[in-house]
């Protein structure tokens, strides 16, 4: 199993005492295989977290996909064709970068604006915009 066969969505939360909150938390498996919860937002309306993966999300009839990521500041503007945006909060920077270069196999099959295969689609790798605390 390759690291872009690992990466997928992985679901919602399952809260059998508070059900209303489980469309609210998603989770994706990165190229790692690690899991990754984030918090579902519709664009525009993500709080400003300071290190912050962003996934922006399109619905689609097989479920959803992620068009394009970010990471630094989650209160990044979102491409126009997203539905959603997941954000996954870390602590530190250095597992911000990590982060980011796991969740990035989650592009149709990892595949990034300068290194994709001839042929494949180019998708979205926003900028790193780390901001630092005042």
């Amino acid at each position: 199993m390759t690291r872009f066969e690992r990466a997928k969505y992985a679901g919602q939360l399952a809260a059998t005492k508070f059900p209303d909150l489980a469309s609210r938390f998603q989770f994706w498996c990165g190229g790692s295989g690690r899991r990754y919860a984030t918090s579902r937002y519709l664009p525009g309306q993500t709080p400003a977290y300071d290190l912050a993966v962003s996934l922006y999300v399109k619905q689609t009839a097989e479920g959803p996909r992620v068009i394009a990521i970010s990471a630094g500041q989650a209160s990044d503007a979102a491409p126009g064709d997203a539905d959603e945006v997941h954000v996954h909060v870390v602590e530190r920077i250095e597992a911000l970068a990590f982060a980011h270069r796991d969740l990035r196999a989650l592009l149709d099959d990892g595949n990034e604006a300068g290194s994709a295969p001839s042929g494949a689609p180019q998708h979205k790798v926003l900028p790193f915009t780390p901001r630092h605390a005042a």
